[in-house]
């Protein structure tokens, strides 16, 4: 009986360590984010982090007013294409690619 009891709990103990190798195998590809998604998306980050620094840069007098709407345009513009670039992907590839983080804000 106790043989019986040992052998069940190292069959269970088995199955639920290795369930997860088993499992790796079921999600579908389009859940990975392919390169062109990625790219974007750091594109998307990188426009966003230097209109926070032309900002922070024109509030802290590095720039001109006059300098500061120009590279404001410039890179709005930019984040507008790349965002409009980021909605014509196809959907099976921005599903995850685009899906906010948990704990993160939307940023402005």
């Amino acid at each position: 009986m106790i043989i019986l009891v040992a052998l069940v709990l190292a069959i269970l103990t088995t199955a639920v360590v290795l369930l997860p190798f088993f499992r790796q195998g079921l999600h579908p590809i389009s859940t990975v984010p392919d390169e062109k998604s990625q790219e974007l998306l750091f594109k998307r980050d990188t426009t966003y982090s230097v209109l926070k620094e032309l900002e922070f840069d024109y509030q802290s007098g590095i720039l001109t007013e006059e300098d500061y709407h120009v590279l404001e345009a410039k890179y709005k513009r930019k984040g507008v294409s790349i965002l409009k670039e980021i909605n014509n992907l196809p959907k099976d590839t921005e599903t995850d690619a685009t899906r906010e983080k948990p704990g993160s804000s939307p940023t402005r």
